[in-house]
């Protein structure tokens, strides 16, 4: 399945473990039949719950496909790359991994960076301007599309002062477009936010992760430095070169060692990828002493900070650099992050030790539009009633303020949460495993009472786990005094109530087989037994029937028990992995076998 959003669920993998739900800051996910899926509407971006699903069923939108029709359609796309890719492609130099995107049909590579460079001249003049002016005191970076999303849809009040500067994606592909015309422009990075900007600009054709990008350069065993060729005709290279005079010429030895990134290698933006980078690269084109700056990653940190933001406390100009990727994006979603997060810092800091602190004023005179930001509308929430909320939360069994154990399985950090998003019907009562396992527990005991033959479950001390009270009723009738004390007789020794325990211990062995059926004396009565594996090696259940009782219906009485005993007596020991799904087809069995009973009465 694929999906027109940047983030969606692959439904047939999805397992119901919530954990992106746990994961998602937003909590946008809403989950119906079972399956938790994606608001667009509420949703930011993050990636995060793509990274921290086990089965992998979030998945992020591929562009591949769409990326090869433009080259196929003869188009001359261009990669806009961000500079986090120094610390994700260690296996390449710079100037291999240029060759090997031309490889691929790319027509021209340039640096995202180039246009963050672009952004951080502007905002130094922003600053300054503020420092001037005694209007606006806080500024907001606009470069992180997953930040411009939180603070529009949840924080609103905080979105005036979101910078109106264009992304360093934006800006760039702005650039691209001025230099060379009518061409088509691709990002490439660690960000899966930026697929909502190529969704909303037209300059930004489609966004590729890295993931996305290693995926097909396997494909085409473009695997690492070895035999990457350049395959760039001089008819091609004459048009790249001439366009506007943007690029200039690069001596023979430059050329096999540096990569030919149009129109020229950015300057200091390439330290935007890292916390505080951006912060250092606008104070390279001015530094006003007036002026406060502070960077923030991680979107924990970011809520923190904003929930108890006074913008009006503020008496000097600041700005905030607000990355929602704790690190920054050299840990975004779309990377690999087969290196650590101070390997991949360190790669990024030293690559961009060898840039420009600026562009030169030629550069920078190439100026293109540094407005607009994504757009996004506020999430609408929904007062409930506190009426509202307690009827909910007796759905689930929950009944004082005891009975909510805030334990998070939901995902939700607490049962008062978890009801109202209930109530939103973004979430279903049997994500809660407590009323599940209480239910799971109430049904399957029920069911083993209600069973004709005689059911017992043990561990593997021979201990009695359970037992109903015919079972106790065919073992004598002190055993079944003493069940009326202790009903289930859990604890109670299998060994010291009949002979036959030998055959639980046998099932229990590991070189035994799973099931054993035989008859047995107990006294004057001779029982039919099956003994089963419930866990290997831990838990065993048996079946017991008087077969002196003419009125018995011996094979279907055990064969439907043992499906019963299958699919509940494992829930009532792990009772967090039982669903409901398993307590209905118990009680379709257990009626199949009322009604075989009934036949039999009426024969």
């Amino acid at each position: 399945m694929q999906s027109s959003y940047p983030i969606y669920t692959e439904l047939a993998d999805c397992q119901d473990c919530y954990k992106c739900i746990r994961r998602c800051p937003v909590k946008a996910i809403r989950v119906e039949n079972s399956h938790a899926q994606v608001i667009p509407d509420a949703c930011v971006a993050c990636g995060r719950c793509v990274i921290h699903c086990p089965a992998f069923a979030k998945r992020a939108r591929n562009d591949v496909g769409r990326v090869k029709r433009f080259i196929i359609e003869e188009k001359k796309v261009f990669v806009s790359l961000a500079p986090s890719y120094i610390s994700e492609f260690s296996e390449f130099t710079p100037r291999q991994l240029e060759l090997a995107l031309k490889r691929l049909g790319f027509f021209a590579v340039s640096e995202t960076a180039l246009g963050a460079d672009f952004v951080s001249a502007q905002i130094a003049s922003d600053m300054e301007t503020a420092c001037e002016d005694s209007g606006q005191k806080l500024f907001i970076s606009s470069a992180c599309p997953a930040v411009v999303e939180y603070i529009k849809r949840y924080t609103p009040e905080l979105a005036p002062y979101i910078t109106n500067r264009a992304s360093p994606l934006l800006a760039h592909a702005r650039l691209l477009r001025r230099l060379y015309g009518n061409i088509a422009v691709v990002f490439i990075g660690p960000c899966i936010a930026k697929k909502r900007e190529a969704d909303q600009w037209n300059e930004i054709d489609a966004a590729l992760t890295f993931k996305e990008l290693r995926d097909w350069l396997k494909a085409e065993a473009i695997v690492d430095a070895e035999g990457v060729l350049e395959r760039v005709s001089d008819t091609q290279n004459a048009t790249i070169m001439g366009a506007e005079g943007a690029l200039e010429k690069m001596s023979d030895t430059q050329a096999k060692d540096e990569p030919k990134f149009l129109p020229r290698r950015a300057a200091k933006g390439a330290l935007y990828p890292i916390d505080g980078g951006m912060i250092q690269s606008w104070k390279n084109y001015s530094n006003p002493p007036a002026a406060l700056s502070m960077a923030i990653s991680g979107v924990d940190a970011i809520e923190k900070t904003l929930s108890d933001f006074d913008v009006a406390a503020l008496t000097r100009p600041l700005f905030l650099e607000l990355l929602f990727c704790s690190g920054g994006c050299i840990n975004g979603p779309g990377a690999s992050n087969a290196a650590s997060g101070m390997a991949r810092r360190m790669r990024l800091l030293e690559y961009a030790e060898m840039a420009d602190n600026t562009l030169d004023s030629a550069t920078l005179a190439k100026r293109v539009s540094l407005t607009d930001t994504l757009s996004a509308t506020k999430v609408a929430e929904t007062n409930h009633t506190e009426a509202e909320i307690q009827g909910a939360l007796r759905q689930v069994g929950k009944f004082s303020i005891h009975d909510e154990l805030n334990c998070s399985s939901c995902g939700y950090d607490t049962c008062r949460n978890f009801a109202r998003a209930m109530l939103d019907k973004r979430a279903e009562r049997t994500m809660c495993v407590s009323y599940m396992r209480k239910l799971a527990q109430k049904k399957a005991n029920g069911l083993i009472r209600a069973i004709p033959s005689g059911v017992v479950i043990v561990d593997k001390e021979l201990k009695i786990v359970e037992c109903n009270e015919n079972f106790a009723r065919l073992m004598g009738k002190e055993l079944r005094n003493l069940f009326e004390i202790l009903p289930g007789l859990e604890g109670a020794d299998l060994r010291k109530i009949t002979r036959a325990a030998h055959y639980f211990t046998d099932v229990l062995s590991s070189n035994s087989a799973d099931e054993i059926e035989c008859d047995i004396r107990e006294g004057k009565k001779i029982l039919h037994l099956t003994v089963f594996v419930v866990e290997k090696g831990e838990i065993a259940a048996g079946v017991i029937d008087d077969i002196t009782l003419p009125q018995v219906r011996k094979d279907k009485t055990v064969s439907r028990a043992q499906k019963i005993i299958d699919k509940n007596v494992a829930a009532v020991q792990k009772i967090a992995f039982l669903l409901g799904e398993n307590a209905a087809e118990t009680e379709a069995i257990l009626n199949s076998i009322i009604e075989s009973y009934s036949e039999g009465d009426s024969n």
